[in-house]
């Protein structure tokens, strides 16, 4: 029997796949960000900024329309000249709109002489970091990227995925950062506090409008009196490496897991589907799996068990 941590089959993979970029999130609140351009395209990235937190220092000689409207309707600070060393004093952030190449070098370099992470608006080649496209259910925020090579790609995930999440998710998430220290304080680690999130996030996406506080809560208590029930052992027939072609419910039922029993057929990408702190059992042919998904069980731990066809 081998218990790991991680998901593993032989040889070991690297349980993740390369990426193009790593997705990091900048907590702007309150800090300043440099912006150059007064075009349409620098109004944008300014009032993208504006709309994380930051003090947005707009330096261009000449305002389109729409930058000039959004620095008063936003009150964000307008220098009526060029960008200088100077300018990136303080700053967490830079974005500039740069007219040639040239331009776009010197702003880069000075950024990095500065320690300040830039981005040149539509020249990839002068950027240290890229914006991608936004499905804002702030606070949930995601960010997809495809690295450049097709943004009209990254549009249209961005569509498909405001088509599933409701705009009710805002007020969910808000309401979960409010009362998860009392969650914390209240349930125990594990099970109990597991199925009040589980529940949390199946209200979030059948029930609307989110309740108050105080109901909450009380549904909180509910589950802090009530006596553990242990939950049967899961069972999961897997027919493909493709972790697409899992069911919803196999999904539901690995990502509920405390542990996950496997044989060696099973994919790697199928058991990267489960709870990241879940325990992996990888069992063999002669091993008596329901016995050992009992002893797991009768520890109150919730037991899946994933097997391939091919062990048949």
């Amino acid at each position: 029997m081998q218990i790991l941590s991680k998901p593993q089959s032989n040889p070991l993979p690297a349980s993740i796949g390369s990426l193009a970029v790593l997705p990091v999130f900048f907590n702007l609140r309150g800090r300043r960000a440099l912006l150059v351009g007064g075009s349409a395209a620098a109004t944008w990235k300014a009032e993208l900024l504006a709309a994380a937190g930051a003090e947005v220092h707009v330096y261009a000689r000449v305002l389109s329309e729409e930058m000039s409207a959004l620095i008063s309707a936003l009150s964000l600070v307008h220098h009526p000249r060029d960008w200088c060393p100077t300018s990136f004093e303080n700053a967490a952030i830079a974005v500039a709109d740069s007219p040639t190449d040239e331009d776009a070098r010197n702003f880069l370099h000075a950024a990095v002489e500065a320690g300040v992470p830039c981005n040149v608006i539509d020249r990839p080649d002068f950027c240290q970091f890229q914006f991608g496209s936004i499905v804002n259910r702030s606070p949930v925020v995601i960010g997809i990227s495809t690295d450049g090579a097709a943004p009209i790609l990254g549009q249209a995930l961005r569509r498909r995925i405001e088509a599933l999440l409701p705009a009710s998710l805002s007020s969910w998430a808000r309401l979960a950062k409010a009362v998860r220290g009392q969650i914390s304080d209240l349930l125990k680690p594990g099970a109990q506090r597991r199925r009040f999130w589980e529940e949390f996030v199946d209200r979030a996406f059948s029930s609307g409008t989110a309740p108050n506080e105080l109901t909450l809560m009380n549904s909180a208590h509910m589950i802090a009196a009530a006596t553990p029930a242990s939950r049967p052992v899961a069972s999961i027939t897997v027919e493909s490496d493709e972790p697409e072609l899992l069911t919803l419910r196999a999904v539901r039922a690995m990502q509920m897991a405390d542990v996950i029993l496997f044989d060696r057929f099973v994919a790697v990408a199928v058991l990267e589907l489960g709870r990241r702190e879940a325990v992996r059992v990888c069992i063999s042919e002669d091993m008596d799996h329901s016995l050992l998904a009992e002893k797991f069980r009768s520890d109150g731990k919730h037991v899946v068990i994933v097997r391939s066809s091919l062990a048949d």
